[in-house]
């Protein structure tokens, strides 16, 4: 019998705790995991202009890149407007480059779930300054 109609077959007769619930769900889980029907999740770590380290997914990254004033580009952007930045994407995430100005990067990893408040997050992309430079 197939892990799926065990699992269908119980679920109409089951009045088990949730803890019992998962136990029975692990192998099912599992079998759908070795068959490489479904894939967790992985993150990868993003440098950001302000030196701090995100873990994206892939997932987030294609939700940033269609946010408004958020570019793409596979290349570095060699001619960016003034207060512009640039994030680096690594080959894990598809590589390329993501650039727009702070607030609308902000706002755009906010809105990919990456960030904490768009608000709080727009020094994320501000390039730190040493005062002896």
């Amino acid at each position: 019998m197939s892990a799926a109609r065990f699992f269908i077959e119980r679920w109409d007769s089951m009045k088990a705790s949730r803890l019992q619930f998962g136990i029975l769900l692990l192998p099912f889980v599992l079998s759908l995991l070795e068959l490489g029907l479904i894939t967790p999740l992985a993150a990868t770590p993003v440098t950001l202009p302000s030196g701090v380290v995100l873990d994206l997914t892939q997932e987030q990254v294609e939700t940033i890149k269609i946010q408004p004033g958020v570019f793409y580009g596979a290349e570095s952007a060699h001619m960016l407007s003034p207060g512009d930045v640039v994030v680096t994407l690594t080959d894990d995430l598809g590589g390329g480059y993501l650039y727009g100005r702070p607030e609308h990067l902000a706002k755009a990893f906010d809105a990919a779930g990456a960030t904490q408040g768009s608000a709080e997050a727009e020094y994320l992309f501000v390039k730190k300054r040493s005062c002896l430079w």
